[in-house]
């Protein structure tokens, strides 16, 4: 388990931030370049603190992150300035059970994997509870530990249905619609699928946990590419979370065990890696990850509980 309060002296600790661009030799690549932009939270109960804060996204001047450990949602400007929360643990509406996954539908509205409750719940813009669907099992329209949620085309609902190893989709107002994966190692399935985005195409994207890859897939669920594999190097992964898809088509993937972000072409050709140097005992534990209209990647730092923001300079 992680002392608490040793995790306090990340947010006093010296940071370098660590940028590695790919480019072929000989050739002049687009390289994307990011400087740090910046933090917040610190661990604790209160207002704008943490405990293990897991999925975060962005949408207009709102950010949105799953304090997962405190069980609630809190509300930030993209500056970082505290708005709101909700939630506490249980099992009635607008509670929660170490909650992960969270997205933003294009009218506001704001869906949490309710990890451990087996369930995904809406909220308006503000908090106000709206609906959930799901509950434990493992037949059509129900969960085992969802960890990611995202909204494609139309308002349909993708939620990376981790302990049963699919994707199951949904309309807008939760009505399942079809499944795709289980349980492998071949094209298509999963080992414990973990993060899942959308990009502006309508393509999903899916963090294949413990296969430590990438796997994409149209809007109906055919397999389209994979890429990644065990390791350390660029293009490898290890125990890889979350992902997002920017509107400049670059993918970025939290690499946790790696203790990096890893950023990628939307075919899977490596461009950059992000990552910091700490000076404090845990490093870089990336986990969750959004971006919002600027491009500024907002990732949520587990150890450190806080989210760090980093802003494309080209």
């Amino acid at each position: 388990m992680v002392n608490r309060s040793s995790r306090r002296r990340f947010l006093a600790g010296g940071i370098a931030l660590v940028l590695r661009p790919w480019a072929a030799p000989g050739v002049e690549a687009a390289r994307p370049r990011y400087r740090s932009a910046g933090s917040w939270g610190g661990a604790g109960t209160g207002a704008g603190r943490f405990d293990g804060p897991r999925g975060v996204a962005a949408r207009g001047d709102a950010v949105y992150v799953a304090d997962s450990y405190n069980n609630r949602i809190q509300q930030f400007t993209r500056a970082g300035k505290y708005v709101r929360r909700w939630g506490s643990y249980g099992t009635g509406n607008g509670q929660f059970n170490r909650p992960r996954g969270v997205a933003i539908s294009t009218s506001g509205q704001v869906y949490v994997a309710d990890t451990l409750n087996h369930r995904i719940q809406i909220f308006s813009s503000s908090g106000g509870f709206v609906r959930r669907f799901g509950g434990k099992g493992s037949t059509t329209g129900r969960f085992a530990d969802p960890w990611g949620v995202a909204i494609g085309r139309g308002g349909r609902i993708y939620v990376a249905d981790s302990s049963n190893n699919r994707v199951q989709v949904f309309s807008r107002n939760g009505r399942y619609l079809f499944s795709f994966g289980g349980r492998g190692a071949v094209s298509g399935k999963f080992n414990y699928p973990r993060g899942i985005a959308t990009d502006l195409k309508g393509r999903v994207y899916v963090v294949d946990g413990a296969n430590n890859r990438v796997q994409v897939f149209s809007a109906k669920g055919k397999f389209i590419r994979k890429w990644g594999r065990q390791g350390n190097t660029t293009g490898a992964f290890n125990d890889p979370r979350d992902v997002v898809v920017d509107n400049r088509n670059r993918v970025a993937v939290t690499d946790t065990g790696n203790r990096r972000v890893q950023l990628f072409t939307l075919g899977g050709k490596y461009l950059a890696s992000i990552s910091f140097n700490n000076v404090a005992p845990y490093g870089f534990d990336p986990m969750g990850i959004g971006c919002d209209a600027s491009n500024r990647l907002y990732v949520t730092d587990a150890d450190s509980d806080r989210v760090d923001i980093f802003a494309p300079t080209n």
